[in-house]
C-alpha cells in the first residue's frame, strides 16, 4: 500500500507490515494500519509540530535504521515503481519533497502532504497499536473458535472474508474513531485489555458485529444450565434469627450450608480417614502396653510387637493425629473457633478455663521432668566413664558397674519418653470437641451421645422458622408490610408455646451438662446460633459456585426513608476465588467485609468485578463448551485449548522445530524420521501423596505392555491436592539399552497442566513434579528424562483426561485493570509523553523528540541510555570511563577515534570517520582511495560491509552514516571491533515490545 499524500508516512507504513512479520503476524490488512494512524493521530493532537530540520533528523534515522537490516530485501527497500516504490525510495522521495516544497511532479506541496507533530509521533508509535490490535483479534479469534467448536485458523478465515468483502457487499456507515464505541463494546470471553486494544476501523466493526450475531446464536444453542445450584445459595440470617449448619455424619461444622451442600467434603473425607486411623492405633497402642505393664508386674512372660515396631505405629499414629488436627483447625476457622487455641494444653477450639486436660499437663510435664533427669544422669555416667578411660587403668569391675547403671538410665529414660509421646497423643484426643454440637470434649459432632436430644433441638430451631414465614404470610394476606407489621394476638400465642417447650429442652440440655448458650435453641437462641452463623441486616442471600467463582449477593428489601416506598431486593453479580469466599463467609461481620471489599469504590474492587457487562451476564449459566465439552461458563476466565490458536506457543514453537528438523534432513540427505507408534493408557491404578492428595494414573502392567511392544506409552493421570489438581498425560519409552524412561516435558509430548498460580506463571509447579516423581517410581522409571521419540513428531491425538466441569474459578491474590483503568494509564502516558516532548521542543533538541530509545542487542528489549563503551561492555554510569579502552559516548572525538581503532584492527586499513554539525557521524574510505567522483570502490564497499556487519546495501558510495545517539554510537563501536551488538540504535520506528510504554505495561 502507498499513502500517495505524504511519503514518509508510506515508508513507516510499509517498514510496520514489516515487524508485524517478524511479531509472527500475517493476517493484517492495510485498512488497519491506515486506521491505526488515524486513530493515533486522534491521540497525540497538540503534540509539538516539527521542523524541516526535525523532520529530516527523523526520516534520514529511519532511512539508516531500515537500511541496517538484514532482514528486508533490496527490492523492498530500493525499488523503483509507482506503484508500489521501496521504503527507502520513498523516504529519499519525502526528503526532496521537505527540501524544494514540491512534489514529484513540481506542484508546491498542500497542507495534507505535510507532516504534523501528531502524525509524527503517531507513526513512531504505530507499532504498538498494531500489535495490541492484532493480539486482540487472536483473542477474539479463540473465543469464537472456542464458542463455534472450530479452529482458530477457521476463526480468522471467516474475518479475512468479512473485512475482504467489496464495499457494495456491506455497511459502510460514516464512523468517528473518538466516539464511545469501545466504552460500550460487551462481548462475553474479551478481557477489558483486548477491548481496549481491538481495531476500530469501519471494517472490523462491521465484522466483528457480523461474527458477535453467529456466536451468540451458537452459545443460545449449546446445553445450558444455571451457574449456582439451590444447594450453593445461602439464605442469610438477620440478627437475632438461626441459620444452617452442616452438622450429621461427614459434616464440617460450619455455618452456612447443609450438609448435602458442603463445600468442604475432600477436607472431611481426608479429617474422618486420618481420625479413624490414629484412633485405631492408639487403641492397639494402649492395649500393648497395658498387657506389658501387667505382664511386668507379675513377672510373666509377655509376647507382643517388639520396640521397633511400637515405635513405627507410634509415628504412624502421631503422623495421622497431626493431619487431623491440621484439617480440624482448618475446618473449625469456619465457625469461628479456628483460631482460639489454649495456653494450657497448646490445644485449639477452646480457652484456658474451659481446658479438660488440666491434670493430663501436669502428668505431661512430669514425664518430661523424667526424661531430662534420665537424661542428665546417664550423661554423667557416661562422662564418668570416659574419665576412666582416659586414664588408663581403671577397675574393670567397677567399669561394667557403670556401664550397666547407664544402661538402666537410658531404659528407664526411653520408656518415660514413650509414656511422654502417648500422653500427647492423650491430650489431643482429649481436646477434641463436639464443635456444633453439645460442645462438650472428647468426641466430634458424629460421635456425640447426645445425638437424639440435638437433633430435637436441630428441629425446634428449625419450627421458629416456619412460625416466622406464617407470620409473614399473615401479614401479607392482610395487605401489610411483612417486615413491619405488629404481631397479633394468633401471631404472639404461636410464639407462646414455641417459648415453653423451649424452656423444657433448655432443662434436658443441662441435665445433660451442656450449656444452652453453645447451641442453637431456647432462650439463648437470640445471642447463641447467630454469634457464629453468617448473618447480615442488609444482604439477604449469597451464591457462589466454587467451579467458575461466580458469586451473587443479594440485598434485603427495604423501606426508603424520605417517601415510605418499599425498594425491591437486588442481586449483584462479582467472581471471587474460593478462598476469599471462605474469608467472607468466616468474617465477623459478613456486612462490613462485604462493603469494604466487594462493594469497595474507588476502583478498589475491580479484581470482583467482571471484564464487562455481557460477562457478567454468560457467567450465571454454564454450557457445555463446543470445544472441551465441559460444563463452563463462556467467559474470559474459560480458556481451553484451541486448536491453531496463537495462545498454544507451545505446541506451535514446537511443529516449527519439528518442520525444520525435517527440512534439514532432507537437505543433508538423511532419512526423515517417521512419527513412533503411540498408546494411550487412561488411568486405572490409584495412589494417595501421604497427607497432601491422590493420584490416578495408567497402570504399570499396560505401560510394560505397550513398551514392550515398541510402542511410546502416554500415560494419562488425574491428581488431587488440598490447594489445586492436575490433569495431562506423562510420556514413557524405553531407550537402547531397555530402560523405561518417563518425561513430563512439553517438548516430549506431555501436557500435564495444573490449577495452580505457579504453573500458569511458569508452565511447571512442584505439583506437577510430584505427579512425575510418583509416577516414576511406580513405574522404576528414570525422571526427569527428555528425548522422547515425540520429540520430533506430532503429539498424540488422544484426548486429555479432563474433569466434567471446568475448573475456572479465580486465582488466589488475583488481580486485573479495568477498561477504564486501562484508558486511564494510557491517556497519562501519553500525557507523560507530551510533556517531554515539549520539554525537547523547548530546548531545541529535535533529534530526540521522535526517536524511541535504544534496545537489547539480543532480546529486543528497551534499555537505559548507554553512557560509556568498552570492550568489557557497555555502561549507563559515566563513572564507569576510568579504562584505557573505555569510550564515553557522548564525546564524538572519543567515538571517532575507537570506531577508527577497531576498523583498522580489523581490516589493516584507515578509514574516515568525520563528524556533521548535526551530531551525525559518517564513516567512509580514506580520501587518497576513493574514486574520481569522490565515491567507495565496491571491493571497499564490500569490505566495509563485513567488517561492520552489515548488508551491503546499507554502504552507500558515499559511506555509512551514524544517527546522533548514544545507543547508535555503541552499537556502531561494537560492529567496527568485530563483536554482534549489545545495543541497537535508537529505534525511529520501532515494534510494539521495543517501545518504552510496553515496559511500563500500559
Amino acid at each position: 500500500m502507498v499513502c500517495r499524500e505524504n511519503k514518509g508516512r508510506s515508508a513507516v507504513i510499509g517498514y510496520q507490515k514489516h515487524l508485524l512479520r517478524q511479531l509472527g503476524y500475517t493476517d493484517y490488512d492495510d485498512f488497519e494500519l491506515q486506521s491505526g494512524v488515524h486513530e493515533f493521530g486522534h491521540q497525540y493532537e497538540g503534540f509539538p509540530a516539527p521542523t524541516e530540520k526535525e523532520q529530516l533528523a527523523f526520516l534520514k534515522g529511519l532511512k539508516q535504521q531500515i537500511e541496517s537490516d538484514p532482514r528486508i530485501s533490496q527490492a523492498d527497500k530500493y525499488r523503483d515503481s509507482d506503484r508500489q516504490p521501496g521504503m527507502v525510495t520513498r523516504i529519499d522521495q519525502e526528503i526532496a519533497r521537505l527540501k524544494t516544497g514540491k512534489d514529484e511532479h513540481g506542484r508546491p506541496l498542500q497542507p495534507k502532504h505535510k507532516m504534523r507533530g501528531q502524525d509524527l509521533a503517531a507513526m513512531q508509535r504505530l507499532g504498538v497499536l498494531l500489535q495490541r490490535n492484532q493480539e486482540a483479534k487472536d483473542g477474539y479469534f479463540d473465543v469464537y473458535a472456542r464458542t463455534m467448536g472450530i479452529s482458530a485458523a477457521a476463526a480468522r478465515s471467516r474475518w479475512k472474508s468479512l473485512v475482504r468483502r467489496q464495499k457494495s457487499e456491506r455497511e459502510n456507515t460514516r464512523i468517528s474513531l473518538t466516539d464511545k464505541w469501545r466504552d460500550q463494546l460487551a462481548v462475553s470471553g474479551f478481557t477489558a485489555r483486548q477491548q481496549a486494544d481491538i481495531g476500530q476501523s469501519n471494517v472490523s466493526r462491521e465484522a466483528l458485529r457480523i461474527m458477535e450475531e453467529e456466536r451468540r446464536a451458537q452459545l443460545a444453542s449449546l446445553p445450558t444450565r444455571p451457574a449456582l445450584t439451590s444447594a450453593q445459595r445461602v439464605r442469610l440470617a438477620e440478627p437475632g434469627t438461626g441459620n444452617v449448619q452442616c452438622t450429621g455424619e461427614g459434616g464440617c461444622g460450619q455455618f452456612g450450608h447443609e450438609r448435602s451442600a458442603c463445600p468442604n467434603q475432600f477436607l472431611v473425607t481426608q479429617r474422618d480417614d486420618a481420625r479413624a486411623r490414629w484412633k485405631k492405633l492408639d487403641k492397639e497402642i494402649r492395649g500393648h502396653q497395658e498387657r506389658a505393664d501387667e505382664a511386668a508386674r507379675n513377672n510373666w512372660a509377655h509376647i507382643g510387637p517388639g520396640l521397633t515396631k511400637m515405635e513405627e505405629m507410634r509415628r504412624e499414629r502421631d503422623t495421622a493425629l497431626q493431619h487431623d488436627q491440621q484439617i480440624t483447625n482448618s475446618l473449625v476457622g469456619g465457625v469461628g473457633q479456628g483460631t482460639v487455641k489454649c495456653e494450657q494444653c497448646a490445644q485449639f477450639g477452646h480457652l484456658k478455663d474451659e481446658c479438660p486436660n488440666a491434670r493430663r499437663v501436669e502428668e505431661l510435664e512430669d514425664l518430661r521432668r523424667q526424661v531430662n533427669e534420665r537424661q542428665r544422669a546417664m550423661e554423667e555416667i557416661y562422662s564418668k566413664m570416659d574419665d576412666l578411660e582416659a586414664q588408663g587403668s581403671y577397675d574393670e569391675e567397677e567399669f561394667e558397674k557403670l556401664r550397666s547403671q547407664a544402661k538402666t538410665e537410658e531404659a528407664y529414660r526411653d520408656h518415660a519418653g514413650i509414656q511422654f509421646k502417648d500422653k500427647k497423643a492423650e491430650i489431643a484426643g482429649a481436646a477434641i470437641r463436639c464443635i456444633g454440637g453439645c460442645g462438650q470434649f472428647g468426641h466430634a459432632r458424629d460421635e456425640c451421645p447426645n445425638a437424639a436430644l440435638l437433633d430435637e433441638v436441630e428441629e425446634h430451631a428449625r419450627e421458629a422458622d416456619r412460625i416466622r414465614e406464617k407470620i409473614r404470610s399473615r401479614a401479607e394476606l392482610r395487605g401489610q408490610n411483612p417486615d413491619t407489621a405488629p404481631l397479633t394476638d394468633a401471631d404472639n400465642a404461636l410464639y407462646d408455646d414455641w417459648y415453653a417447650k423451649s424452656i423444657d429442652i433448655d432443662k434436658r440440655l443441662l441435665d445433660a451438662g451442656i450449656d444452652p448458650a453453645q447451641i442453637s435453641t431456647a432462650t439463648a437462641l437470640s445471642k447463641a446460633r447467630t454469634s457464629n452463623a453468617p448473618a447480615s441486616a442488609r444482604i439477604q442471600q449469597v451464591g457462589y459456585n466454587p467451579d467458575t467463582g461466580y458469586l451473587e449477593v443479594t440485598t434485603r428489601p427495604y423501606t426508603r426513608k424520605r417517601d415510605g416506598q418499599v425498594m425491591p431486593a437486588k442481586t449483584y453479580a462479582y467472581r471471587m476465588s474460593p478462598g476469599q469466599y471462605q474469608q467472607m463467609m468466616a468474617a465477623s461481620s459478613l456486612t462490613s467485609y462485604v462493603s469494604q471489599s466487594v462493594w469497595a469504590k474507588n476502583g478498589n474492587n475491580v479484581a470482583y468485578q467482571f471484564e464487562n457487562v455481557a460477562e457478567a451476564t454468560e457467567a450465571s449459566v454454564q454450557r457445555k463448551c463446543a470445544t472441551c465439552g465441559q460444563w463452563a461458563s463462556m467467559t474470559s476466565a474459560h480458556s481451553c485449548p484451541v486448536s491453531g490458536s496463537r495462545a498454544g506457543q507451545d505446541d506451535t514453537a514446537r511443529r516449527a522445530r519439528i518442520k525444520a528438523e525435517k527440512q534439514a534432513a532432507r537437505a543433508a540427505g538423511r532419512p526423515v524420521q517417521m512419527p513412533p507408534a503411540v498408546a494411550t493408557v487412561p488411568p486405572s491404578a490409584a495412589l494417595r501423596f501421604g497427607n497432601e492428595g491422590s493420584l490416578l494414573y495408567a497402570d504399570r502392567r499396560r505401560i510394560d505392555t505397550e513398551l514392550s511392544s515398541g510402542k511410546v506409552a502416554v500415560a494419562q493421570a488425574r491428581a488431587k491436592f488440598l490447594d489445586a489438581s492436575v490433569t495431562g498425560q506423562a510420556v514413557a519409552w524405553n531407550d537402547a539399552d531397555g530402560q523405561m524412561k518417563l518425561s513430563t516435558d512439553r517438548d516430549d509430548g506431555a501436557t500435564l497442566q495444573c490449577t495452580c498460580r505457579d504453573f500458569k506463571k511458569n508452565h511447571t509447579c512442584r505439583h506437577v513434579r510430584v505427579v512425575g516423581l510418583a509416577m516414576a517410581k511406580r513405574y522404576a522409571a528414570d525422571h526427569p528424562a527428555v528425548g522422547s521419540p515425540l520429540r520430533s513428531a506430532p503429539l498424540p491425538a488422544a484426548a486429555p483426561v479432563r474433569e466434567e466441569t471446568a475448573k475456572d474459578a479465580p486465582e488466589e491474590g488475583f488481580t486485573r485493570k479495568s477498561y477504564a483503568q486501562i484508558r486511564e494509564v494510557r491517556a497519562a502516558w501519553r500525557g507523560s509523553e507530551r510533556s517531554r516532548a515539549d520539554q525537547f521542543a523547548k530546548a531545541q533538541d529535535g533529534r530526540w523528540l521522535y526517536a524511541a530509545g535504544a534496545v537489547d542487542g539480543q532480546t529486543g528489549k528497551p534499555v537505559k541510555t548507554p553512557k560509556v563503551w568498552s570492550e568489557g561492555g557497555v555502561s549507563v554510569d559515566p563513572a564507569d570511563a576510568a579504562g584505557r579502552d573505555s569510550v564515553r559516548l557522548d564525546r564524538e572525538k572519543d567515538v571517532q577515534d575507537g570506531l577508527r581503532a577497531g576498523l583498522r584492527k580489523q581490516t589493516g586499513k584507515h578509514w574516515s570517520v568525520t563528524r556533521k554539525p548535526d551530531g551525525w557521524l559518517h564513516i567512509t574510505t580514506a580520501l587518497q582511495r576513493r574514486t574520481g567522483s569522490k565515491e567507495i570502490t565496491t571491493a571497499e564497499r564490500r569490505e566495509l560491509a563485513a567488517a561492520l556487519k552489515l548488508p551491503i546495501d546499507a554502504v552507500s558510495p558515499h559511506g555509512v552514516p551514524v544517527p546522533p545517539g548514544n545507543g547508535w554510537r555503541a552499537e556502531m563501536l561494537d560492529r567496527a571491533s568485530g563483536r554482534a551488538p549489545r545495543v541497537l540504535g535508537e529505534r525511529y520506528v520501532a515494534r510494539a515490545d521495543q517501545r518504552p510504554e510496553v515496559v511500563h505495561s500500559v
